[in-house]
């Protein structure tokens, strides 16, 4: 069966040093883990990615990877070490990261060579993170593919955080106006800051942000806002570019958030699942919601039993979609949602 996503996010493993004094070691994280094994919540066996091992790969990491049903390519390399990184957290939501080790960029030959062009060709849902330039060279490349066709697949694009400053502005254009289908999603500080504004403080504010990136990008393409306790914004697709908030999924609930780290890319994981199934962005989002929700509730990344499909073992990610559309009141019924997810 052919896969549906992927990502060229990285796997990293974290030491990660608590605000309260904690340290862990060999964190399972990177933006690639997160968005993998949350599009793996939504459906699982639908995603390909690659995992980088360097000879200090820990047996166990691989094991968990195993019991995700991700499409995990493993990828051994002995004379280098694992990509990992640093995390140290302080007061008001202070964090500090660098690269403990190299980190090996993920690229469209490598999707190539471990996934085949076929398959290359026929995925309808690329997560990137990374620069501007970046996603240009992402392109190029992949129309080089053999049987790639433009606009077949979805970019959701995550740039990175400094590469949101106004001097962007011209090429981040380019590219919402390129022959590809492309949804971009910063979070609100990042896209206040490519505009030369202050990061939105309510929901009013976010969604006058995100109408700003309707008047830079051509119809068909579109923008999803990640606001944190705030929830995410979805901007339609058509002309009129409306708009369609959804709520944060612990927003009601935040004595169980433990640690944010990931949130946003296990937000866009799930985002991009439930939009390569169904199309449908306000679905999407609302799938996004949920995924970002089981990020946030531990250390490192969620727990994902591939047998029983329990998320941090509790609750599975339909029984959470109809958890959160109850609490919140959101006009759609999961079942609904839940069998346009089946493949």
């Amino acid at each position: 069966m052919s896969k549906l996503v992927t990502t060229n996010g990285m796997i990293i493993l974290d030491d990660i040093q608590t605000v309260e004094g904690d340290h862990y070691t060999d964190v399972i994280g990177g933006a690639g883990t997160y968005a993998i094994i949350s599009a793996s919540m939504v459906c699982p066996g639908a995603s390909e990615w690659i995992v980088d091992r360097g000879h200090d790969f820990p047996p166990e990491v691989t094991h968990t990877i195993d019991g995700w049903d991700s499409g995990a390519v493993f990828c051994d390399d002995p004379n280098r070490m694992t990509t990992r990184g640093s995390n140290i957290y302080g007061a008001n939501d202070l964090r500090k990261f660098e690269y403990l080790t190299p980190k090996k960029q993920i690229t469209v030959r490598d999707w190539v060579e471990r996934f085949g062009e076929g398959n290359v060709s026929e995925l309808r849902c690329f997560h990137l993170v990374c620069s501007p330039a970046r996603v240009l060279e992402i392109f190029a490349d992949l129309c080089k593919v053999s049987g790639y066709r433009r606009n077949h697949a979805t970019f959701v694009w995550e740039p990175l955080p400094d590469s949101m400053v106004p001097e962007n502005v011209r090429v981040i254009q380019q590219i919402l106006n390129s022959d590809e289908h492309v949804i971009l999603s910063p979070n609100a500080e990042e896209g206040a800051r490519l505009f030369g504004e202050a990061e939105p403080l309510d929901i009013d504010g976010c969604v006058a942000l995100i109408r700003r990136f309707g008047t830079i990008m051509k119809p068909g393409n579109s923008c999803v806002l990640r606001c944190g306790k705030l929830g995410s914004i979805v901007l339609t697709e058509s002309p009129g570019r409306d708009v369609h908030t959804a709520p944060a999924y612990h927003a009601v609930t935040q004595d169980q958030v433990v640690d944010p780290t990931g949130g946003g890319n296990a937000f866009l994981g799930g985002f991009c699942m439930a939009y390569a199934l169904t199309g449908d962005l306000q679905v999407a989002n609302v799938c996004g919601s949920v995924t970002a929700g089981c990020a946030i509730e531990q250390i490192g990344p969620c727990k994902l039993d591939s047998r029983t499909r329990r998320i941090n073992d509790k609750l599975t990610f339909q029984e959470r979609l109809a958890h959160y559309i109850d609490v919140y009141g959101i006009p759609y019924n999961a079942a609904q949602i839940c069998s346009q997810l089946q493949r």
